[in-house]
């Protein structure tokens, strides 16, 4: 294993070490940069890009896509893959070492402050070391995976960006804001809803006289003021609004880590399952055509030894009819002699009737 895990270290050193790079300057610049100046203004914003759109992409494209991509796509699984280490083998340990980097970095770069140590509120929600060491090991595996699929490394890497943009987007917008039943403060026409402070706002609405939640009513549907409208025409007594506490974000961030680890197994497992099956490296009919026609071109010449060496046994054929017919002809010529023979030879009762009748002439 430790040989292996040298060899991924060789094989990926640069993009590990440029990825690590790119952390260590965009936190240090960060956490050393004063608040209120221009430079941690533009320094906050690359932080904040990094940290929200990018970071899990770029492990995902760069270092999961092209993991097993281009191994299949180059054939050099012939090599890597032999009897001492299976593919499972090698997966396990280059695995440990990108996917154990890729969450190291991910905690590293959550370290950072982006919104002036504002890390627990909902405004910077992803802002967090747990939250961006699954967002990590989710775009590695994810990346390792459609490598696997596609098999093909530039179609891997489009695909891995896009879907991992598409299962962030969809978690963050739908998802998250559920993970937990919200509170719900209720107030009527004569208040003012209230807040506590630094809670996230998810929803409001009009309330009937059970306070439960009612419609809006299709007479102040579309006006800029509905509440007047609703409360002119006593369709409600009062609004609602439903929120997550402050408190709540640690949980909430413990809960997306927990999510986006699940969704990386599984990928991971999918991966290991088609690996260990061999229904995900084995060659496919294109491969195998490049391979014979490859195989064809560079060996011309057993090709015309192996005619040649057909041709006299072509001929040799013809001079084993040519015996079998110097055979029959031989038969058929001695068969004559021997009905001449049998035909002058006198049989012994002739012979015996022959000699009576001389005795009697004599």
């Amino acid at each position: 294993m430790s040989a292996l895990v040298w060899l991924t270290w060789r094989q990926h050193r640069w993009a590990v070490i440029g990825v690590a790079l790119v952390v260590v300057f965009a936190t240090y610049a960060l956490m050393t940069t004063p608040n209120g100046r221009m430079g941690g203004l533009l320094m906050a914003g690359f932080y904040g890009l990094i940290v929200q759109i990018a970071f899990g992409a770029v492990v995902g494209v760069f270092w999961g896509a092209p993991l097993i991509a281009r191994e299949l796509e180059e054939r050099t699984y012939f090599v890597a893959w032999g009897q001492d280490v299976t593919p499972v083998k090698w997966l396990r340990g280059k695995a440990l070492l990108l996917g154990g980097l890729a969450v190291v970095f991910g905690a590293l770069l959550g370290v950072g402050d982006g919104i002036g140590g504002a890390r627990q509120t909902w405004g910077a929600f992803e802002f967090n070391p747990l939250v961006q060491a699954g967002y990590a090991l989710f775009g590695f595996a994810l990346g390792v995976f459609i490598g696997l699929l596609t098999r093909h490394v530039v179609t891997a890497m489009a695909a891995t960006l896009v879907f991992y943009t598409f299962v962030r987007a969809f978690i963050s917008v739908a998802v998250r804001d559920h993970y937990l039943p919200a509170e719900r403060s209720v107030v009527r026409w004569d208040s003012t809803p209230v807040l506590p402070g630094g809670a996230l706002e998810l929803g409001s609405g009009f309330v009937g006289n059970d306070l439960e939640p009612v419609p809006v009513t299709s007479t102040c549907a579309g006006l800029i003021n509905e509440n007047s409208c609703m409360r002119a025409t006593k369709a409600a007594v009062g609004t609602y609004t439903d929120y997550q506490p402050a408190g709540m974000v640690w949980v909430f961030q413990l809960i997306e880590f927990t999510v986006f680890a699940l969704l990386a197994a599984a990928m991971l497992g999918l991966t290991f399952r088609m690996l260990r099956r061999g229904g995900g490296w084995k060659p496919s009919r294109r491969h195998r055509r490049i391979a014979s026609e490859s195989e064809s071109e560079s060996a011309p010449e057993p090709e015309v030894e192996a005619e040649s060496e057909a041709e006299p046994e072509v001929e040799a054929e013809p001079e084993v009819e040519s015996e079998a017919e110097a055979e029959a002809e031989s038969e058929a010529e001695a068969e004559p002699k021997t009905e001449a023979k049998a035909k002058a030879e006198p049989e012994p009762g002739q012979r015996a009737s022959d000699a009576a009748a001389a005795q009697a002439e004599g």
